[in-house]
């Protein structure tokens, strides 16, 4: 799910240049181009581990701690450190070059609470790091991959009745943020990260918080070629998605090509949001890699809160995205990930309440 689900980039090559290659070369690979490049990218949504739309329910702010108690017990309860050896099976098996994550939480706890009298968030005690808890399973594995660029976004603290007891608080934080992994063998330059100007405004026991969302961008060099890489995670609110969309549709069109552009977008065909038309089309050149190379419905969206379905029924939508742009950027396959039973934890937890999205690509001099 994504958070609300709240707190929820060129045509095929012509035959002729193909076929040149592999009439001057009987004896070679017919699916190697010389001069290309080719690689795979991953987007991947994490899940912050339970349904930060809950907080949204409290009318008061007296009913805020038991809310947050209850969605705290299921972050737990979804087991991220559990969950993220699952992940890391993906990116082993699939061997990304690059990887765009969203919802890689970082949760800090403080207790004795003193959120009455200091409501910034300011709690420190680490509980959950979902980067650095992936970081260490993959380097685990001997997998060289390290984060290429992080931005943060919303970084939200409420008091929560972890001990059943109203007067007995602990104050817990969650900061969001969204994270390009780079394997060790990419050279990257150009960083850029930021925060989308338009912030949903959500209510929350009588008040309400901002949350901002974000997006990074740098230059990659994989095997000689350079790409143009961006990962974001779009508001799932109206009219916060479509604002965004805009944003990053403006953002995009200032970017080199080739350019590729991963994530949770929180819209795509026939969604309830209508951000997709904004970004995927001739405003943008950017083309959605599923419906050049995709074989089916390619849903990632959304197992239940729990991660814990028997199934893979509840995924009815398909929103993580990988988008390209530039006319020797070539798709050649796309595959979704971690939605098989044997993907699933051993105690039976999905990887995340999203199922990944891997595309292979093929860049050409």
């Amino acid at each position: 799910m994504t958070p609300l689900r709240f707190l929820r980039l060129a045509p095929l090559l012509a035959c002729a240049p193909l076929c040149l290659v592999a009439c001057n070369d009987d004896d070679g690979d017919d699916s190697v181009v010389p001069g290309a490049a080719q690689f795979k990218v991953m987007t991947r949504n994490l899940y912050l581990g339970g349904n930060i739309e809950l907080l949204a329910t409290a009318q008061t702010p007296q009913q805020i701690p038991a809310i947050a108690a209850q969605l705290y017990t299921t972050v737990q309860a979804t087991n991220f450190p559990e969950r993220a050896k699952a992940i890391a099976d993906e990116i082993q098996s699939t061997n990304p070059a690059l990887v765009g994550l969203q919802e890689v939480s970082l949760y800090r706890t403080q207790s004795p609470s003193d959120f009455a009298s200091n409501p910034v968030p300011n709690a420190q005690t680490v509980t959950y790091d979902f980067l650095a808890i992936l970081l260490a399973e993959l380097q685990s594995r001997g997998l060289n991959y390290r984060a290429a660029a992080t931005v943060q976004n919303a970084d939200a603290e409420v008091p929560a009745a972890l001990a059943g007891n109203a007067t007995d608080l602990t104050d817990v934080r969650l900061t969001d943020r969204d994270v390009i992994l780079a394997r060790g063998d990419v050279q990257i330059a150009n960083v850029v990260t930021g925060n989308y100007a338009y912030a949903q405004e959500v209510p929350v026991g009588g008040a309400s918080i901002r949350f901002l969302r974000g997006f990074n961008k740098l230059d990659a060099t994989v095997d000689g070629a350079r790409i143009t890489f961006v990962n974001t995670h779009l508001e799932t609110l109206r009219p916060g998605n479509e604002n965004q969309a805009t944003e990053l549709a403006a953002l995009v069109n200032t970017y080199d090509r080739p350019l590729i552009v991963v994530g949770d977008l929180n819209t795509g065909p026939g969604a309830a949001t209508t951000g997709y038309p904004t970004i995927v089309g001739p405003g943008t050149g950017l083309v959605d890699a599923w419906s050049t190379v995709g074989t089916g419905d390619g849903f990632t969206c959304c197992f239940s809160e729990t991660v814990n379905d028997a199934n893979t029924d509840a995924l009815d939508e398909r929103i993580d995205l990988v988008l390209y742009a530039g006319d020797n950027v070539n798709p050649q396959s796309a595959v979704v990930v971690g939605t098989l039973i044997d993907d699933r934890t051993n105690s039976g937890l999905w990887p995340s309440d999203h199922a990944g999205l891997v595309v292979e690509f093929r860049v050409d001099d």
